[in-house]
């Protein structure tokens, strides 16, 4: 099962939609509003990562790098648009 984790924005809308039409049938979602969010992990089963700039903070991007780097997972860094997400994908 393909899935994706998605940081940032408080919710996705339709971007959760295309994402499923593009193959991940499950979509994790962080918000980064919270405090505690700075230390959310990446899921053992997700291929991919897409980070929302402009609605993160360094440390929770930082993090998140370094993570997927750990891990082997790709990581996309976009605004947070549909258009921009099909672009990046």
């Amino acid at each position: 099962m393909a899935s994706v984790l998605v940081i940032g924005g408080d919710r996705l809308g339709e971007i959760e939609t295309l994402l499923h039409k593009r193959g991940f049938q499950h979509v994790y979602h962080v918000s980064g509003r919270k405090k505690s969010d700075v230390k959310a992990t990446i899921p053992a089963d997700a291929e991919m990562v897409v980070v929302f700039v402009n609605f993160v903070n360094h440390n929770l991007s930082r993090n998140i790098k370094k993570q997927a780097k750990q891990k082997q997972v790709p990581i996309v860094f976009c605004r947070r648009s549909c258009d921009a997400v099909s672009l990046e994908l």
